[in-house]
């Protein structure tokens, strides 16, 4: 078993406790205690919940909840009752810490070393943005209050959070397991402004390479390099057209190549910028390494990210290239229409106009098949896709 050499910037712990534990009655008496704001130590006599890290005072942060940063007395009390009548009503109380390895606070200008000051507005948001994605995946929007605190008491800055139900819906305490990652990434993307790095990245795929691939025709005469491989796969397309999506099973055999169309016109149009888009993925996942750390369960958050980023890529990239086979294929059909359907009262300067056009379509079509049948890519082509049909049908 491999075991992490790098400290996470992030950890989360998770516990519940009934409503007839000691530990449930001191947090709600510690919600309107203010002179244990004031009085150094006092809180050590008297309270036993989050023990290590509530009792000393100095070192605590004023409480603060979803809608306030510091609350009143007025709001205390508010809240106090909402505890008290959770606590009566035999509600579990769910007992959050979100630990922060300060080193990784400070390369992230989140911590001060110097003068032991951390932006607290920062994580306050970070925990606001967490839980309510707990109460989402939980099912708890509705129904449940929660309070929290960040603390310097220790070598690591941490944040205590309390959650209960007044009027309880649930006696199961324990939490999905993706419900946890969900908070936690939910931290580290606010604290890391990731939502940016997110948008820099989706808009290199969606509109620096797939929007400007609708606006290039491989059919053009200046992406002639394209139309060999481009008419290769539209010859092996499925009757159904609704099956032209990158993702259908029935698209399975022909995969590779429309990724080597990608491939190959990535390489034309956007290589210096490709470059630069896997070199910020591979910044992306140290980041995210730095942040989760490289235990086992940590690195699954960014292990395959990188690669999940460029299949996003060909995958859209391969759409658009199916979604211009359509259209072709929509001309394609019309002109065959108006081959062969014209009526036979018509002129023969118009039926050796329409013949005329047929024969030279019909050369085009014989040189670029010729030419792309003399490469050794096109008859692996064909005996990949043959041998796919015969396991189909059972041969």
């Amino acid at each position: 078993m491999s075991t992490s050499t790098l400290t996470p910037g992030v950890v989360l712990k998770t516990k519940f406790v009934t409503a007839n534990q000691k530990a449930f009655q001191e947090y709600v008496e510690y919600v309107d205690r203010e002179e244990a704001k004031k009085e150094k130590g006092k809180g050590e006599q008297d309270f036993s919940l989050y023990q290590d890290y509530m009792h000393n005072p100095q070192k605590t942060s004023s409480l603060f909840t979803e809608e306030f940063n510091v609350l009143n007395e007025e709001e205390k009390k508010e809240l106090k009752t909402k505890f008290q009548t959770a606590q009566k009503n035999q509600s579990i109380m769910w007992q959050d810490v979100i630990t922060f390895h300060n080193p990784w606070l400070q390369e992230n200008g989140l911590y001060d070393a110097k003068t032991k000051t951390v932006d607290e507005q920062k994580l306050m948001d970070a925990t606001r943005e967490s839980m309510q994605e707990m109460l989402k995946k939980e099912g708890l929007k509705k129904t449940a209050v929660w309070s929290a605190a960040i603390h310097h008491n220790t070598d690591n800055v941490h944040i205590h959070i309390a959650t209960v139900e007044p009027y309880p819906t649930r006696k199961r305490g324990k939490r999905k397991p993706k419900t946890l990652d969900a908070m936690k990434s939910k931290v580290v993307n606010h604290l890391l402004d990731r939502d940016v790095k997110q948008k820099e990245l989706n808009h290199f795929i969606r509109q620096e390479v797939v929007a400007q691939k609708k606006q290039r025709s491989l059919m053009s005469w200046r992406n002639r390099e394209f139309k060999p491989l481009f008419l290769q796969i539209y010859n092996h397309l499925p009757q159904d057209k609704r099956q032209w999506q990158y993702s259908y099973n029935t698209l399975k055999p022909l995969k590779p190549y429309i990724d080597e169309l990608s491939r190959t016109y990535i390489e034309k149009y956007h290589a210096k910028d490709y470059a630069k888009f896997t070199q910020k993925l591979d910044r992306e996942v140290e980041v995210m390494k730095k942040a989760y750390g490289e235990g086992g369960k940590d690195q699954k958050h960014y292990a395959n990210y990188k690669q999940t980023k460029i299949d996003d890529l060909y995958k859209r990239l391969g759409n658009a290239f199916l979604k211009e086979m359509k259209e072709y294929d929509r001309k394609e059909k019309e002109l065959q229409k108006k081959l062969f359907s014209h009526p036979k009262q018509k002129t023969f300067t118009q039926q050796g106009s329409i013949q005329h056009a047929f024969r030279k379509m019909e050369r085009a079509f014989k040189t670029e098949y010729e030419s792309w049948k003399n490469q050794r890519h096109y008859e692996r082509l064909q005996r990949d896709i043959e041998r796919n049909h015969e396991q189909e049908r059972g041969y």
